[in-house]
């Protein structure tokens, strides 16, 4: 087999809001899609956040109405995330000088080199990915004609083999969460799942805070796969991946005390803070799910203009917690939902009532 990388867009700038569409049209396998944003803030304040992937509300790969995949770019990032074990390249600069960016790579397959599972445009009559984004330009937002979107994909250019299907993604519910209760919500019966993400998005707490426990109800309750507390997941999923780290800047604007430093993790362990240029030493105040607050060691505000780098600790990145079916490379042990009249998943909820909050779904599709 032989890769090699199409660049179907480079640093192209955005309108302040829209959909950019890219024909998939290869006649060879593709491997995987990596989709680039980025940008630059209007000014300094801290108001706001940086992190520029919330822009990016789908992205999607379609052929007409069979949708592929489709997932906020946060979601695609988690789902990144916890299927290679390493975070995703993204950064967030709180200036207006310098670009925050971010990257989510959309694998079709179990890694670049499974010709196994590969999204194959033969098989289908207009496959399309549409990327629907928005970036107000304007004051406590962003600067305008800066948003920059990039795109690529990896083609299998000598396959040894057909592929049997590919890895599709799908945020396939999504609610506001209540303080209490259960949410039902009804699964697709059509592919095996391989994984879930739950979400709970701008919680104040942890996610298994907010969503406390996961079940699997299968014909009525004549079988369930899955009975677990949220909180029990997230330590397995911290054990397999240990701490996440994240890296941004945050300025001082000379008044501010509590100047915050934005992160995208719900579960926050801290982080650690260098100092830029006036060399005074900058110390994390409080830590709290999305942002830290920052302040000199003496407890005044920083110096107008002083940058500080924060590298936060944490886990629940993108406030996503993730459950795998199984061994993600074996597709025997992935849960089939075929067999069943019904599948539900029920959520019992905790925490604060109002969080937008969604169930996103990665099955394998065969192509019979």
């Amino acid at each position: 087999m032989r890769n090699r990388k199409v660049v179907m867009v480079h640093e192209e700038t955005l309108d302040p809001s829209g959909t950019r569409i890219f024909n998939l049209d290869f006649s060879n396998p593709i491997v995987a899609l990596a989709i680039l944003i980025q940008g630059k803030r209007y000014d300094e304040s801290d108001t706001y956040s940086p992190i520029i992937s919330r822009g990016i509300s789908k992205i999607e790969v379609v052929d007409g109405s069979d949708v592929l995949f489709s997932m906020t770019m946060e979601e695609a990032l988690a789902l990144q995330c916890f299927t290679t074990g390493k975070m995703p390249f993204e950064t967030c600069v709180q200036s207006h000088w310098l670009e925050s960016e971010a990257q989510a790579i959309v694998r079709f397959g179990r890694d670049d080199s499974d010709q196994q599972w590969m999204l194959d445009p033969k098989r289908f009559i207009n496959p399309q990915l549409k990327v629907t984004y928005s970036y107000p330009e304007e004051a406590a937002a962003w600067s305008a004609n800066t948003q920059k979107l990039s795109v690529s994909a990896v083609i299998c250019e000598s396959p040894l083999r057909q592929p049997d299907g590919f890895l599709m993604g799908k945020q396939i519910y999504t609610w506001a969460k209540a303080a209490s209760g259960d949410e039902t919500i009804d699964l697709p019966r059509d592919y095996p799942y391989r994984i879930m993400l739950l979400r709970a998005k701008d919680s104040t707490a942890p996610t298994w805070h907010e969503l406390n426990n996961l079940k699997i109800s299968c014909d009525m309750d004549r079988f369930v796969p899955v009975n677990e507390k949220m909180e029990d997941i997230a330590r397995m999923n911290m054990a397999t991946l240990g701490k996440l780290i994240f890296q941004g800047e945050a300025i001082g604007d000379g008044t501010d005390t509590d100047i915050m430093a934005y992160h995208p993790f719900a579960w926050n362990w801290g982080c650690n803070i260098e100092s830029w240029n006036l060399g005074d030493t900058v110390v994390i105040r409080r830590p709290y799910s999305g942002y830290s607050t920052v302040a000199k060691a003496n407890g005044t505000a920083l110096t107008a203009g002083q940058r500080a780098i924060h590298t936060h600790l944490g886990f629940d990145y993108n406030w996503c917690e993730f459950f795998p079916f199984g061994n993600l490379r074996d597709p025997e042990e992935f849960f089939d939902p075929a067999p069943f009249k019904s599948v539900r998943a029920i959520v019992t909820q905790g925490g604060t009532a109002g969080y937008l909050s969604a169930l996103v779904l990665q099955q394998l599709r065969d192509y019979l």
